[in-house]
Formats: structure tokens, sequence, C-alpha cells
């Protein structure tokens, strides 16, 4: 028997399973959107950490820069002022009204050689006070334009730094979160296969079970038929001995009747008779009842053993009419192949 697979039962696990498919898929699509945005605001504080150190170390490199450029501005102030004050100290000294030109001309100095050597004199000194002063200065602001230089170069690096470590703490954190996702979708699938399993082992178990329900609906309708078969055999049998006693009675009865001295002329009429109807049995055709006469007619229990059937066997459910002719005699069938 064919197995009905839109059976409750196997709908029944079915359902089951995709119940159960769904549950680890919405417990593991959650873990895994969780997991994702972690590793997400993770990456993301670190790169908000990256831009607070940037900024700080911007602040820190653009104050020392300032303080460069003050002690820049300084030591432009410095020379500026070194710079009067070598200019106002040679006036002085020259001015021939000044000091040093009263001095000269109490000593009797005025306009000899040594008066004009000391205007020279002065005039070196004021140059040379000026020369220093400018030789420091523009020494200073090299070394102050090298310091900027150096803080920029310094910040620079200072921001690459934090810039790398900031890429690689986020690469870590973007390997640990693919690491961690890979796992659970690992579990997700392993989880599936085993629910598969699970149920397929389940659906199998319903489908042996049919198979059994099947196996055994199919012997109790093999026992079934053949006890119909056996009551139709033992029903058959019962009527073909009623009529075979009735034959015997009724020709126990016509040898009864017919007496010692009308006994030949009533046995050749009965003879004529059954000679007619196929039955009789003589010695020139053996007659219908004693196996196959003249006219190639058999009994029903000889055509059932030639056909290798039991003797009970319905002929009528086997036989086709297409095939043997038949004809009742006192009450037995009798068969011949067309």
């Amino acid at each position: 028997m064919a197995i009905n697979y839109n059976d409750s039962r196997f709908q029944a696990v079915e359902e089951e399973k995709q119940q159960a498919l769904n549950n680890v898929n919405n417990t593991y699509g959650t873990m895994i959107n969780q997991s994702d945005q972690f590793y997400t605001n993770q990456q993301n504080l670190v790169k908000d950490y990256e831009n607070t150190q940037k900024e700080i170390q911007q602040q820190q490199t653009d104050f020392t820069i300032e303080q460069v450029n003050q002690q820049k501005d300084q030591a432009n102030k410095d020379y500026t002022k070194e710079q009067k004050a070598s200019y106002v100290d040679y006036q002085k000294q020259s001015n021939q009204y000044g000091a040093n030109a009263e001095a000269m001309a109490s000593r009797g100095l005025t306009g000899t050689g040594y008066a004009e050597s000391s205007q020279v004199s002065m005039y070196n000194t004021y140059q040379n006070r000026y020369a220093t002063a400018r030789e420091t200065y523009n020494r200073a602001v090299l070394n102050y334009d090298n310091s900027i230089k150096e803080a920029q170069l310094q910040n620079s690096s200072a921001l690459a730094e934090i810039s790398f470590n900031s890429m690689q703490k986020q690469l870590e954190l973007a390997l640990q979160g693919f690491q961690y996702k890979n796992t659970l979708l690992q579990t997700q699938l392993q989880l599936q296969n085993e629910t598969e399993d699970r149920y397929y082992n389940r659906w199998k178990n319903v489908q042996d079970q049919i198979n059994t329900e099947n196996a055994f609906a199919e012997q109790q309708r093999q026992y079934n038929s053949s006890l119909a078969l056996q009551r139709e055999q033992f029903n058959w049998q019962k009527q073909q001995a009623e009529l075979e006693r009735q034959q015997q009675a009724r020709i126990s009865s016509a040898k009864a009747s017919g007496g010692s001295s009308g006994g030949s002329s009533g046995s050749s009429s009965k003879k004529d008779s059954i000679s007619k109807s196929g039955k009789g049995s003589g010695s020139g055709g053996g007659g219908i009842r004693g196996g196959s006469s003249e006219g190639g007619w058999i009994s029903a229990r000889e055509l059932a053993n030639s056909l290798g059937l039991p003797a009970a066997v319905d002929l009528s459910k086997v036989v086709s009419d297409k095939e043997y002719e038949k004809k009742l005699v006192d009450g037995f069938a009798y068969y011949r192949k067309k």
C-alpha cells in the first residue's frame, strides 16, 4: 500500500521542524546583530579617542609654537632695543657739544688726530654693537624657527602614531568581531543541521510507523480474504456434496422403482436420456462424470486440477466464458475448451 505523505503526522513533524529552525535563526540572528553593533560601537569609541588625542596633541604643539613665537618676538624686541641703545650711545659720544667733546676741548685735543681717532673708535663701537645685536637676533630667530619646525615634526609624528595606534586597535576589534561572528554562524549552521537531522529521523519514524500500519492492514486484508475464500470453498464443497447426495438418491430411487420385470426397458430409457445429456457412463465414451466425454467435456474438479487450482475453487471467477463453454448436468458443472 502506498504511503500517504499528506498524512497529518508528516505535516506536524514539518511544522515543528520549521518552528525549531525559526527559533535557532531568530536567536542567532539577534546575537549576530548585537555582536555587530557592539564591535561597531567599540570602533567608534576608538575613533573618538583618536580624535581626542589628536586634538590634545595639536593643542600641545600649538602651545609650544606659541611659546617659541613669543620668545622670537622678545628676541626681536631685544634686538631693536639694543640697536637703538647703541645708536643713542654713539650719538652721545660723538656729539660735539657733549661731555666727551668738552673733555677733549679742556685737554686741548679738539681738532687733533686723537680727536679724529676717537670719533672713528666710537663709530666702530657702534657698528660692532649693531652687528653683534643683529647676529644674536638672527641666530635666535633661526633657533626659534628650528624649534617650531621640530615641534611641527614631532606633532606630525605624534599624530601619525595616534592614527596608527587607532587603526591598529580598530583592526583588532574588526578581527575579533569577525571571528566571534564566524563562530556564531558556524554554531547556527551546526544547530540547523542537527535540527534537520533530528526531524528527519522523526519523519522516518513516522514513515516506518505508517509502513507498519499498512503492512498490518495488508495482512488483515489477506487474512480476511483468505477466510472469505475458505468459507466460499467450504460452502461450495457443501453444495457439491449435497448435489452428489441428491444425484445418488435419484439414481437409487430410479433403480428401485424399475423392478426386476421392467428393469431392462426402464434402464434402457434412462441410459438414453443420460446419453443425450452427455452424462452417461459406458465403455464407448466413458461419460461426462467419469472424466472426459466424447465432446471434450470435463468436470469442474478435473479442470481445476489441470489448471493447478484447489478443487474447491469457484471456477466462475477464474475461467473466462470466452475460453471455455459451460453446462450443467444434474446440478454438476462441466467445461469444454472452445
